[in-house]
């Protein structure tokens, strides 16, 4: 069986971040755990948005201007299973395309993120941090 990091090439550029987000949002309404939490909201507006802000994350372009702590502190009902569901859902899409430093990173800082925001939101569980960075 072929290593990932043989059949897959890293993210390096803001397509490849683009097919990621793409990949990720492209169903989600249909997912059971955190589809509803997409409900209202306009992904073809979305989409771009979220390629700035992990084309900043990544690549350190700078281009994401916003605060995402505050889209989320509005969702009523966001609990510890939904960020374990999307971290879930996020590393696979990242893992099915790609593989390298890049990918790595975007993986480990998506569990940085979510952590923050389970902690500052008061949903964070022991097992999670053990889980994510053990």
């Amino acid at each position: 069986m072929e290593n990932a990091s043989e059949s897959h090439s890293d993210l390096t550029t803001r397509e490849d971040v683009r097919t990621v987000v793409q990949a990720f949002y492209h169903d989600i309404a249909e997912d059971p755990s955190i589809g509803a939490f997409f409900d209202d909201v306009d992904m073809q507006a979305h989409v771009p948005k979220l390629v700035d802000f992990w084309c900043s994350v990544v690549f350190q372009t700078g281009t994401y201007r916003g605060r995402p702590f505050h889209a989320h502190a509005a969702l009523n009902g966001l609990n510890a299973d939904h960020f374990t569901r999307w971290l879930d859902r996020f590393e696979s899409i990242i893992d099915e395309r790609f593989a390298g430093p890049n990918a790595e990173q975007m993986k480990s800082r998506a569990r940085h993120i979510a952590t923050i925001f389970q902690s500052k939101l008061g949903v964070l569980r022991d097992e999670d941090v053990a889980e994510r960075f053990g």
